[in-house]
């Protein structure tokens, strides 16, 4: 079952140890009010002995064999197997870094192939490049801001960012071609 909400009361599933466990309270219950409804009326008179004469006495012990044997002569619980669930998984891409064309495709999704962007505030080149990131990867030895550079001098500054980073550095994207 799962964790869900039960929809219908068919789909709820009962153990036997339940049942026989509910059983045992149902009868203690009937015996327990047996036994206060016989001592007396409703308003704590005795009851009238035509009551009580009408009634044919209850052996609880005898009842409570009656639902034990009649639990026991129901169907063993079947179990069920669940198959294991396998996860696919993709296999993994070789990507050779040195290949333009991988660089190219990630251009394309990041800035739509343009090289000299520097549209978006903060990032600049084909490749977004954070201002920090093309700092600290040695990218101002070709130009101050990516969109200056070339998209050799990009590329060799985002295979740095690979080397440090992996792929994760452009996420959206790299997961989109599929490079991660």
């Amino acid at each position: 079952m799962s964790a869900g909400r039960v929809r219908s009361l068919s789909e709820v599933r009962i153990t036997h140890g339940a049942v026989v466990a509910l059983a045992v309270v149902l009868v203690m219950a009937v015996a327990v009010i047996g036994v206060v409804t016989g001592a007396t009326g409703a308003r704590g008179e005795e009851t009238s002995a035509s009551v009580a004469s009408t009634e044919a006495p209850v052996d609880m012990y005898a009842a409570m064999a009656d639902i034990a044997a009649g639990l026991a002569a129901l169907p063993a619980p079947t179990t069920t197997t669940v198959p294991v669930r396998r996860v696919q998984t993709r296999p993994a891409v070789v990507v050779d870094p040195s290949d333009p064309g991988v660089w190219d495709a990630l251009a394309h999704c990041e800035t739509g192939g343009n090289w000299a962007t520097d549209s978006v505030p903060g990032f600049a080149g084909g490749l977004g490049f954070a201002n920090g990131t093309w700092s600290s990867m040695g990218g101002t030895e070709f130009a101050g801001s990516a969109a200056d550079a070339t998209r050799e001098q990009q590329i060799e500054v985002a295979q740095r960012v690979l080397e440090s980073a992996g792929w994760g550095a452009w996420p959206g994207c790299s997961s989109q071609l599929g490079l991660r």
